[in-house]
């Protein structure tokens, strides 16, 4: 319908344009024509802005039904947020597994006790993050950059986190927190130890062992 209002809009304005040219006795049907054809350009202007303006407010109500679910919900198996915005979510204690957050911006995100078993994080940016007791169990981390995150009582076991990338920088850890096998200390430069047992992770040994994770589950 737009379509054929402009169409008749540009040839009312174009026959008019005509009429002055070849025929400047006919001024007040010139007048006449050229007000339609201006009128009907303006109403498809209007249209148009109106047809945007919905279709953005419907975005908008999607977007705001998406993200009220995922909030309320507990468990979201295969979690995948796609081109949203998911800042200010609080994941704190879900069950994320498997889920898909490449590339995420999860910067100062709270993601404390929650379940990201099989999840890919490759490239997500966890900067600053809270994962206190977060489960990364067979995560793939490489190329993620958890700089001056909380990583006391995490679970790293199995977790791919040997990307050229892949950042602790700064981090938080403690004696319960848990690393793959043949992790070593030097990946964890400039990081802070819960209750001052930075003896334990002398440059470029291999990380204490943790007893609070078996695998994929807490025990302790």
């Amino acid at each position: 319908m737009l379509i054929l209002l402009g169409i008749l809009g540009a040839a009312g304005a174009a026959f008019a344009w005509r009429l002055a040219v070849r025929e400047a006795a006919r001024e007040p049907r010139i007048e006449v024509l050229a007000g339609i054809g201006g009128g009907l350009i303006t109403g498809i202007a209007i249209g148009v802005s109106a047809l945007f303006l919905e279709q953005s407010l419907q975005e908008s109500q999607k977007y705001a039904a998406w993200r009220a679910n995922v909030e309320i919900a507990e468990a979201i198996p295969g979690f995948t947020p796609g081109d949203r915005d998911i800042k200010g979510i609080n994941f704190s204690g879900k069950a994320l597994h498997n889920a898909d957050l490449r590339g995420a911006d999860l910067r100062h995100a709270q993601l404390r006790d929650t379940d990201l078993t099989g999840a890919d994080l490759r490239g997500a940016q966890m900067q600053d993050a809270n994962l206190i007791g977060a489960n990364f169990y067979e995560a793939d981390l490489r190329d993620a950059d958890l700089d001056g995150a909380q990583l006391e009582s995490a679970n790293f076991t199995h977790a791919i986190v040997n990307g050229p990338k892949t950042s602790f920088h700064g981090t938080s850890i403690n004696s319960l927190t848990c690393w793959p096998k043949e992790f070593l200390t030097e990946k964890l430069e400039g990081h802070d130890v819960e209750g001052g047992q930075d003896d334990d992770y002398k440059w470029g040994q291999k990380v204490p062992h943790c007893a609070l994770w078996k695998g994929g589950e807490r025990v302790g």
